[in-house]
C-alpha cells in the first residue's frame, strides 16, 4: 500500500532527545518510526514542539538532525528533517 510518502518509514522503538538551537536539552521523546526525510515521535507530555529543533536519534545523542514539526496530535508528532542551510 502506497501512503504517498516520499520515503519508506521503518518502525523503531528507541529513546531520543529534543534540543534547542543552542544544544540545550528540552525534553525526552521516543522515536516510533524513521525514514530518510522524517520521523514519528511520542512525547512524554502534551506540549507544542518548537518551530525548529535538533532531534537526537540515538540515546547517546551522537546522531542529531535539524527538524521542523509537520503535525502534532497531543503527545504524538510527525517531523521532517531539514538541511542546516534551509
Amino acid at each position: 500500500m502506497d501512503s504517498g510518502r516520499k520515503s519508506r518509514r521503518r518502525d523503531i522503538s528507541t529513546q531520543g532527545m529534543i534540543y534547542d538551537a543552542n544544544g540545550k536539552a528540552v525534553m525526552p521523546c521516543s522515536l516510533r518510526n524513521v525514514s530518510e526525510t522524517g520521523a514519528k515521535l511520542e512525547l512524554n507530555q502534551d506540549v507544542p514542539l518548537p518551530r525548529s529543533f535538533l532531534l537526537a536519534l540515538t540515546p547517546g545523542g551522537n546522531v542529531r538532525r535539524l527538524c521542523q514539526p509537520v503535525w502534532q496530535r497531543a503527545t504524538v508528532a510527525g517531523v521532517r528533517f531539514v538541511k542546516a542551510n534551509a
